[in-house]
Formats: structure tokens, sequence, C-alpha cells
């Protein structure tokens, strides 16, 4: 029971890991521009909160 949930897991990393030379450099240019996305988002998000803190006096 265990050995095929092990195995089985270990042939579907398998799997997509031989899908990564296909995809080449594109899948890393993907996750950098989502990362930055992602970055940009959480700075504007704590910039606006600053900002509602700020009017709001609760800014230490």
């Amino acid at each position: 029971m265990w050995n095929d949930i092990i195995y089985g897991l270990g042939d579907f990393f398998w799997a997509t890991f031989e899908i990564l030379p296909v995809l080449g450099n594109n899948f890393n240019t993907l996750l950098i521009i989502v990362g930055f996305v992602m970055l940009f988002f959480w700075i504007n998000q704590m910039a606006k909160y600053n900002k509602k803190a700020a009017q709001e006096g609760t800014l230490k």
C-alpha cells in the first residue's frame, strides 16, 4: 500500500521534471514575472494601509 503511494508520487514527479527541459527558459521567465507582480501588489497594499493608518492617526 505505502509502496504504491511512494512509487506513484515518484513516477509523477519524474514525469513533471521531464517536461521542464521542453519549457526551456520560458518557465523561469514566467516565475520571475509572477514574482515581481506579486511583489508590487504587496508593496501597493502596504502603502495603502500605511496611508489609511496615517489618516486615522494609528500609525506609530
